[in-house]
C-alpha cells in the first residue's frame, strides 16, 4: 500500500476483524499472506517468535482452565502478524499526516505527533538492542540472556530521558498545542484491492459476530 491512510485504516479493521472470531481471523491471514512482504514483513522474526511462545503458554493455560485456549492462540498469532505489517509499512510521518488529515491542525496534529515520536522511539529501541546484541556477542560469544538484562533496562531509562529531553526542546521552541502542516499521500491504484479485502473481511467479520450475538 502507498496511501497512508488506507494502512491505518486497514490494520485497524484488520486487527478488530481477527479478534471477533476464528473464522475472521483466518480471513485476515490470507490477506496477509496476499498482500505483505511476509517474512520480509515482520520486524524481527526472533521477536515474533518470542511473542508467538509466549502465546502459546497463554494459550496452553487457558485450555488449562476450560477456557478457549485454541481460539485465542489462532487470533492472537493473526494480530501479531498485522501487527509486524503495520511496523514495517507505516511510518512516523504516516501517522502525523493521517491524524492531522482526520482530526484537524489542533488535536490530530498533536496526536499525530505523539503517535510519531512514540513510534520513533520504539523502533529505535530495536536497532539499540540489536547493536548492543552485536557488541555483546563480539566480546563474549557464549553469552547468556540473563546478561542482555541490564543491557535493555540501561536501553529503557536512556529512551525515557531522551524523550524527556524532545519535550523540554519543544517546549523551549513555544510548541504549546497543535500545528500548522498540509497533509500529503501517496496514491496507487494498486492499494484498491487490498483495501477492498479488509473492508470485505471486516463487513464479514462484523456481520457475523452480530448474528451470533
Amino acid at each position: 500500500m502507498q496511501d497512508s491512510r488506507l494502512k491505518v485504516f486497514s490494520t485497524l479493521i484488520l486487527s478488530l476483524s481477527a479478534f471477533f472470531g476464528i473464522f475472521s481471523a483466518v480471513f485476515v491471514f490470507l490477506w496477509w499472506l496476499l498482500f505483505s512482504k511476509r517474512q520480509r514483513s515482520l520486524p524481527s522474526v526472533k521477536l515474533f517468535s518470542g511473542f508467538f511462545i509466549i502465546t502459546a503458554a497463554v494459550s496452553l493455560l487457558m485450555e488449562a482452565r476450560g477456557l478457549p485456549g485454541s481460539s485465542y492462540f489462532i487470533r492472537m498469532t493473526v494480530i501479531l502478524l498485522i501487527a509486524g505489517w503495520a511496523y514495517t509499512e507505516i511510518s512516523s510521518a504516516d501517522m502525523l499526516n493521517v491524524m492531522t488529515w482526520a482530526l484537524g491542525n489542533k488535536t490530530g496534529f498533536e496526536l499525530g505527533l505523539i503517535a510519531g515520536i512514540s513510534l520513533n522511539r520504539i523502533k529505535q529501541i530495536s536497532d539499540d538492542y540489536s547493536k548492543a546484541k552485536m557488541a555483546f556477542s563480539i566480546k563474549n560469544p557464549e553469552f547468556q540472556w540473563k546478561e542482555f538484562i541490564p543491557v535493555i533496562g540501561n536501553i529503557l531509562i536512556w529512551s525515557l530521558k531522551e524523550s524527556s529531553e524532545q519535550a523540554k526542546i519543544l517546549a523551549l521552541r513555544g510548541y504549546t498545542r497543535g500545528g500548522s502542516m498540509t497533509p500529503s499521500f501517496n496514491k496507487s491504484k494498486k492499494d484498491i484491492i487490498p483495501a477492498f479485502f479488509s473492508i470485505a473481511i471486516f463487513s464479514f467479520s462484523f456481520y457475523y459476530l452480530v448474528t451470533y450475538l
